[in-house]
């Protein structure tokens, strides 16, 4: 869903609630923090407090300046999980757990120390259901690590190439696809999906696929 501005934020909840038990349900709210979604969804949009702790995660996107002051650059700021435990009041009662912040001097986003000794509730529910992860945090860890090199596969190939094709839905759906493919294969074949082993497929893969697209 896109842009959350009035009733349809009921049906975003519902949804998240109801029909989006192993799939990601997303919208878009204009807040500058994750207690600002909180605000906004539930004190002017009427969503319930019950309702609003369907939230796992809230992104806070927003525009840093550069140095010099003349130009703005959009940045993730804030990656944050929703706990369940609060009553009322998320802020009052630790229900906002910060995961990744941003790191202005490095002008990129860094996880927090909470993150890297696996405190994430959210990371370790997903976990629970996997077999491979299970009770294993460095496990978890790595793999977190593997998607995000593969993601930057993507960035780096679509910049050698300048073609941003690679970076759009239809490419990304088959990358995906193709990712789990290969980890699939490297566990039938080592009993465990090495993220060496993957990555290094993955980015035999990518490169056969980008010499069609070359400008």
């Amino acid at each position: 869903m896109g842009e959350i501005r009035s009733k349809e934020a009921i049906s975003l909840y519902e949804a998240m609630r109801v029909g989006a038990m192993a799939n990601v349900v997303a919208g878009t709210i204009h807040a500058d923090s994750p207690y600002g979604i909180f605000d906004r969804v539930v004190n002017d949009l009427g969503v319930p407090t019950t309702s609003f702790k369907a939230t796992d995660i809230a992104v806070t996107v927003t525009k840093v300046r550069s140095p010099s002051g003349l130009n703005e650059l959009r940045r993730v700021v804030d990656i944050s999980e929703v706990r369940k435990h609060w009553t009322h009041d998320p802020l009052k009662e630790q229900g906002f757990f910060r995961l990744m912040e941003y790191d202005a001097k490095k002008d990129t986003l860094v996880p927090t120390n909470q993150l890297l000794e696996g405190e994430s509730e959210v990371i370790k529910d997903i976990a629970s259901r996997v077999k491979d992860w299970v009770g294993n945090w460095d496990r978890i860890w790595e793999n977190i690590i593997l998607r995000a090199r593969t993601k930057k596969l993507l960035v780096d190939y679509s910049e050698k190439i300048n073609n941003n094709d690679i970076l759009e839905s239809d490419f990304t759906v088959v990358a995906n696809d193709q990712f789990h493919r290969i980890m699939d294969d490297v566990k039938k074949e080592i009993g465990y999906p090495e993220p060496k082993e993957v990555l290094r497929d993955y980015e035999l893969w990518l490169k056969s696929k980008v010499k069609t697209m070359k400008k």
